[in-house]
C-alpha cells in the first residue's frame, strides 16, 4: 500500500494524518502480522515512536476498524490490519507461536444460516492450535 492510499485510510477514518500513525499502517499493511504491541515497536524505525504513541495508536486504529485485534491463548492482543472484503483464521503453534493464515473460510454458510434466522452483524473468530512441522521436527 502506497503513502497516499495510507494517508486517505488515515483520514477517512477521521484521525489528522501523522508519520507515527502512518508508519504503523504502513508496517501492517506491508508485513501480515498479527504481530503484538511490542513486535510492532521492534520493527519500526527507531525513535519514530515512543510505546504510549504505539498503544495510543493502536487503541485509536482498533477503534476506527483499521485493525482487528486478535487474542490467542496469551496475555496480549495482537493486531492485523483489517482488509475490506477480506477474512481469515489462523493456525498457532503450541510450541513457538508462529501464526500461519488460514485464507479459507469454513463456517461462512454458517454465518448465512444465523442471519436467516433474524440475526445481523454476525461475525465470527476461529482460531486453531497444533504443534507446526518445525517444532515436530526438533
Amino acid at each position: 500500500m502506497n503513502e497516499k492510499e495510507i494517508k486517505k485510510i488515515i483520514k477517512d477514518s477521521g484521525l489528522s494524518f501523522t508519520k507515527p500513525r502512518a508508519a504503523i499502517l504502513k508496517l501492517l499493511t506491508r508485513e501480515h502480522g498479527p504481530f503484538s504491541a511490542d513486535e510492532i515497536y521492534e520493527k519500526l524505525d527507531d525513535g519514530l515512536c515512543d510505546r504510549a504513541t504505539l498503544f495510543r495508536t493502536l487503541k485509536q486504529f482498533k477503534e476506527k476498524s483499521i485493525l482487528n485485534s486478535i487474542r490467542f491463548d496469551e496475555d496480549f492482543a495482537r493486531y492485523e490490519f483489517n482488509h475490506p472484503g477480506h477474512h481469515h483464521h489462523h493456525i498457532i503453534c503450541k510450541k513457538c507461536s508462529k501464526v500461519i493464515i488460514l485464507d479459507h473460510c469454513f463456517v461462512e454458510e454458517i454465518d448465512q444460516k444465523i442471519e436467516l434466522m433474524g440475526y445481523k452483524d454476525v461475525e465470527h473468530k476461529l482460531e486453531f492450535f497444533a504443534v507446526c512441522p518445525d517444532c515436530q521436527n526438533k
